[in-house]
């Protein structure tokens, strides 16, 4: 009960901070108060909104989407994909996809951290079979740990705040978990950003993502993750080889 009582406190503190920066910002003249936005629409309106504090504030633009941004990674709320596309609309593609695949490695590890120290309770009431069936899939993999974490981050139908938040508990280490983030969502947020410099021209999720272009992540991740079992299979061998070598009274260099 003291965990779940402490995450909710670390909500609330963090609610009231978002809030602070969404309230208290400078605003320009004839400017409104941007509204997060639920559909595309109401991206573009908000795209339109921020390009004014962008123009005449660019650090709290920054700072604001930083802090939104955040907010939705560290408590696993969905919205990366408007959010990704927010940044190409405001910062354009390099700018953006260095912004947003820091904000998600930092995002994803305050998430992880959160886990760590108040969501076991929760885990182990509605995540329990799922941690089991990753921990499997971790412990399988353990020689080659952070290839197959890259691995699972490039996959596109990985569902990314599962990982978050059972990491801790699959005894993930965090530089590894951060890192196959920073890395892993790489291709993701390249898409998302470079289409969001054309938000005009998105209609759907899909206009980003066809078939085409999910078949190259899949394929990406299948080779990421069969060359992980080979360099396995090779070591195991090697291992092998050894044992036998001295077993017959050859010194192994």
């Amino acid at each position: 009960m003291l965990r779940i009582c402490g995450l909710l406190l670390v909500f609330f503190g963090a609610s009231l901070v978002l809030y602070a920066v969404w309230s208290y910002g400078p605003l320009p003249e004839g400017a409104q108060r941007p509204r997060f936005p639920r559909d595309l629409e109401g991206l573009r309106e908000l795209s339109s909104s921020l390009t004014k504090y962008e123009e005449s504030h660019a650090a709290y633009t920054v700072l604001l989407f930083s802090a939104a941004y955040l907010y939705k990674q560290t408590f696993a709320i969905p919205g990366s994909f408007f959010m990704n596309l927010l940044a190409g609309a405001l910062f354009g593609t390099v700018r953006g996809v260095a912004l947003v695949c820091s904000l998600n490695a930092v995002g994803a590890s305050l998430c992880f951290c959160l886990s760590a120290l108040f969501a076991a309770p929760i885990v182990d009431r509605f995540l329990k079979s799922r941690i089991e069936s990753l921990r499997c899939l971790v412990n399988a993999e353990r020689d080659r740990l952070w290839f197959f974490l890259l691995s699972a981050r490039i996959f596109p139908f990985t569902p990314h705040w599962l990982l978050n938040i059972s990491s801790p508990f699959l005894d993930v280490p965090l530089r590894y978990h951060a890192s196959s983030v920073f890395v892993g969502l790489f291709p993701y947020n390249l898409l998302c950003v470079r289409a969001g410099t054309v938000l005009a021209e998105v209609n759907s999720m899909s206009d980003v993502f066809d078939v085409w272009t999910l078949s190259e992540l899949f394929s990406v991740s299948l080779l990421l993750l069969v060359a992980t079992r080979i360099a396995k299979q090779n070591s195991l061998e090697k291992k092998v080889s050894g044992y036998n070598d001295e077993l017959h009274g050859v010194k192994v260099s």
